[in-house]
C-alpha cells in the first residue's frame, strides 16, 4: 500500500480530466470524429457535440466526446446551447468553430 508523501499529492480534478482525455485520445474514433467536426465547421461555420452524435457511430468509450475538441483546430465561440439529445438531460454544451 502506498501512502501519500509531500511530493506525491492527490491529483486535482483538472489533472484527472487531462489524463482521461489523453487516455481516450488514442482511439481511432476520436480522429474520425475530429475529421467530421472539421467538415461540419467548414460547412456551417460551427459545430457541437450534438451534431457529431448525428453523424458518428457510438464511441468505444463515452469520454471520447470530451477529447474531440481538445485540439488546436477548434476554438470555443464563447456560446452555449442546450443539448437536444434526451440522454443529455438538457445540459448546456459548447459551440465550437475552426481556429
Amino acid at each position: 500500500m502506498t501512502t501519500l508523501t509531500e511530493t506525491q499529492l492527490p491529483l486535482t480534478g483538472l489533472e484527472l480530466k487531462e489524463r482521461g482525455i489523453a487516455s481516450v485520445s488514442r482511439y481511432r474514433w476520436v480522429d474520425n470524429a475530429r475529421v467530421a467536426a472539421v467538415a461540419l465547421a467548414q460547412h456551417c461555420g460551427w459545430v457541437t457535440s450534438d451534431r457529431l452524435h448525428d453523424v458518428m457511430t457510438p464511441p468505444p468509450h463515452p469520454s471520447c466526446y470530451g477529447a474531440i475538441f481538445n485540439d488546436k483546430r477548434f476554438k470555443w465561440t464563447g456560446e452555449w446551447v442546450q443539448s437536444k439529445r434526451p440522454s443529455a438531460h438538457a445540459r448546456m454544451i459548447r459551440v465550437w468553430r475552426l481556429a
